[in-house]
């Protein structure tokens, strides 16, 4: 008898790095701040006008690749406002970016 579940592909390595992965950051007003990377960061729900210069924010951990776009988690070292940053794409990007920047402006028409 087989168990429920089991004929679920094991993914390579490849497939690990370009998966989604979910949001380590947890909103929250009632604890105070904590960074747990990589398991989880809490941090208050609004930011602060701490947050508003980036000289205050912190990079954690290393910068991320899924589906082409690239990500970090920043946080403010006044306040502990955590952010999923999103870098900016350059031209020299992924075939999955050309595609989505194809695709989002066709929708925009």
């Amino acid at each position: 008898m087989r168990r429920i579940g089991s004929n679920i592909r094991k993914q390579n390595q490849e497939a690990k790095q370009n998966r989604l992965s979910k949001n380590i950051i947890r909103y929250r007003d009632d604890e105070k701040p904590k960074n747990d990377y990589p398991k989880r960061i809490i941090s208050p729900s609004a930011p602060s006008e701490c947050c508003k210069d980036d000289e205050n924010k912190s990079t954690v951990g290393t910068i991320r690749e899924v589906d082409g776009f690239k990500f970090a988690y920043r946080i403010c070292d006044t306040c502990g406002h955590a952010v999923r940053y999103f870098y900016p794409a350059v031209e020299g990007t992924s075939e999955e970016v050309k595609t989505y920047r194809k695709w989002k402006s066709y929708m925009v028409q």
